[in-house]
């Protein structure tokens, strides 16, 4: 079995994003959240309505092709316990306040529930939240809890979660115990993947 120390999957998953996480997000995998693909999956903090909405939105931001999507990572599940056991109560309560916010926002824009969208669609509206809030165009009102638009912070828990379960550290990165020797220069038409 192949084992990965997890502080160093949470620096690369960092570089991946730009350096910055969300702080419980952080907390919640040096605590012992990890991502499993269980079955069945019981939410502890989502409703059913909310983890399937979790479930469709990770799978859009990390879909399922040749490799494992987010979901194939067990992703959802460690969204869940990750904002129940690291978030404060009210940082729950605005996750999953601005979670509903989201479907509302697909529900008036594109006249259907998030997860009742077909993939193009799905792809579209989140492609479309993310470019506003990357612009900085999304500005959280002074008295939130999260500084960061919902869509940024959820998008680092899809990361964080894919890129440090099993699948993703040994299936889409690769990963060595023992990589040899260290060439710094390398071509990466040599190297193919990045590694973990």
């Amino acid at each position: 079995m192949i084992s990965m120390d997890r502080r160093e999957a949470i620096k690369i998953t960092a570089l991946l994003m730009g350096g910055t996480v969300f702080a419980p997000n952080i907390s919640g995998v040096l605590s012992g959240c990890t991502p499993r693909n269980d079955v069945p999956w019981k939410p502890k903090l989502f409703s059913a309505p909310q983890a399937a909405l979790v479930t469709a939105l990770a799978d859009t931001i990390i879909p399922p092709d040749e490799d494992p999507g987010a979901s194939d990572a067990g992703v959802p599940r460690f969204i869940d316990e990750t904002v129940h056991a690291t978030y404060t109560s009210a940082q729950q309560a605005y996750f999953l306040e601005q979670l509903d916010e989201f479907n509302r926002q697909a529900r008036s824009r594109m006249n259907a529930d998030f997860v009742d969208l077909d993939r193009d669609r799905q792809h579209r509206f989140t492609g479309e939240i993310n470019q506003v809030a990357v612009k900085g165009e999304l500005v959280a009102p002074d008295d939130a809890l999260v500084k960061e638009p919902f869509i940024l912070v959820f998008k680092e828990l899809v990361l964080l979660g894919f890129f440090t379960s099993e699948a993703g550290a040994t299936q889409v990165l690769q990963y060595r115990l023992n990589p040899g020797r260290f060439d710094g220069c390398m071509p990466l038409e040599e190297i193919g993947r990045a590694w973990a």
